[in-house]
């Protein structure tokens, strides 16, 4: 399956809505993180679909704020693990096909 992006609103009977983003990009995603701009956010774009994140005050970040953002780093960099290893993983089931034919 190709690289995909979207994005869902649900909307409950009392009227509440869920937001959700999917993202499942290639090499057309787009990462910015803008330095030297006096404000705190990281922006990721692919197929449509654009999430920002940032602290609750950009330009002024709380203690919290550092909290969250250390969380999300170590979260990206769990994620990237996981993805290098099942690639590795990958690859050598398909050698081992590929010998094996």
């Amino acid at each position: 399956m190709g690289a995909y992006s979207y994005t869902t609103v649900q909307v409950e009977p009392d009227g509440t809505a869920l937001t959700s983003v999917s993202m499942h990009p290639d090499e057309r995603v787009s990462v910015l993180y803008p330095r030297g701009k006096n404000r705190a956010q990281i922006s990721i774009t692919h197929a449509y679909a654009h999430v920002i994140i940032a602290p609750t005050r950009a330009t002024a970040p709380t203690a919290e704020d550092v909290r969250v953002a250390r969380k999300l780093a170590e979260s990206f960099a769990a994620y990237a693990a996981e993805v290098e290893r099942l690639h590795v993983e990958n690859c050598a089931s398909d050698s081992a096909e590929d010998t094996a034919a």
